[in-house]
């Protein structure tokens, strides 16, 4: 098993924190009824995009 600081210094766990960060104010500005500014919607589909990319890139290096 990987240990904390080998998935930190790849920037998984990194990665995966602005991830959850960003879409959760998405989440929470949806809920609560407010508008989200459409530059946080671009920015959370640039940022999702990233992550599962990045994902998916890992995932192929692993089975070449």
């Amino acid at each position: 098993m990987r240990t904390f600081w080998d998935l930190l210094q790849e920037s998984v766990i990194v990665q995966a924190v602005i991830t959850l960060l960003v879409v959760g104010a998405v989440i929470y500005l949806s809920v609560t009824g407010q508008e989200v500014p459409e530059l946080l919607s671009n920015i959370t589909g640039l940022v999702v995009g990233f992550y599962f990319g990045s994902k998916l890139a890992l995932r192929q290096a692993r089975f070449k």
